[in-house]
């Protein structure tokens, strides 16, 4: 028992450490030091490219995605409040750039049910675990759902990134995208059940040409 707990107190400790030094070179960087930044940019430079790739799926757009999103961040650093998490500011950042970035391409395929019966169903029926559609997409294979992700709205697709491969909560994506959780909830569910016709099209269609 004293192990385990000397143990959690140990990652306590670790925890407040990182929490202060992260604080140290906001602090830093609000007062205009570069290096304090770019030390930022180190420490969130991966989950933010990765965030941008997987939206993107182009890793050239994703990687100059990311230097936007530290630029943007750079510019409004002193904006930001420290009572916030960095994590969440620089994931809204990035959530908006991909999103904007996603909607200025050619129009494609989007599946929505917004608004309609089934889509109300949908959101009264469909639970966030142990539901068909998320028994489906584990059962898929990496590169399908990433393909079928880009017939996504981008609002869906955000959600859906957010959640399965940021494993983030209602709440956090809530409070990235600045919108309520009914709303995350809602995009999710629709953005499932877009995934789940896309992907038993893909294979109707996979088994139809064995």
């Amino acid at each position: 028992m004293e192990q385990i707990l000397d143990s959690a107190l140990s990652k306590n400790r670790s925890k407040s450490l990182e929490k202060n030094q992260e604080t140290a070179w906001v602090l830093a960087s609000q007062r205009g030091d570069t290096v304090a930044f770019n030390r930022l940019v180190l420490k969130w430079e991966k989950p933010i490219y990765n965030l941008c790739l997987r939206m993107l799926r182009d890793g050239d757009e994703a990687a100059e995605a990311t230097q936007e999103v530290f630029l943007l961040a750079f510019k409004s650093i002193r904006r930001f409040r420290l009572e916030s998490q960095l994590s969440t500011w620089l994931y809204r950042i990035a959530a908006n750039y991909c999103t904007s970035r996603l909607r200025k391409r050619p129009a494609g395929v989007h599946l929505s049910l917004d608004g309609s019966e089934e889509g109300l169903q949908l959101r009264q029926n469909l639970q966030a675990s142990g539901s068909h559609e998320l028994d489906l997409l584990q059962a898929e294979s990496d590169y399908r759902i990433r393909s079928a992700m880009e017939f996504l709205q981008p609002e869906q697709r955000i959600v859906v990134e957010l959640k399965f491969f940021q494993n983030l909560t209602f709440e956090e994506i809530a409070e990235i995208l600045e919108t309520p959780v009914s709303t995350v909830k809602s995009r999710l569910y629709h953005g499932l059940e877009s995934l789940k016709v896309r992907l038993e099209r893909s294979s109707k269609t996979s088994r139809q040409r064995n």
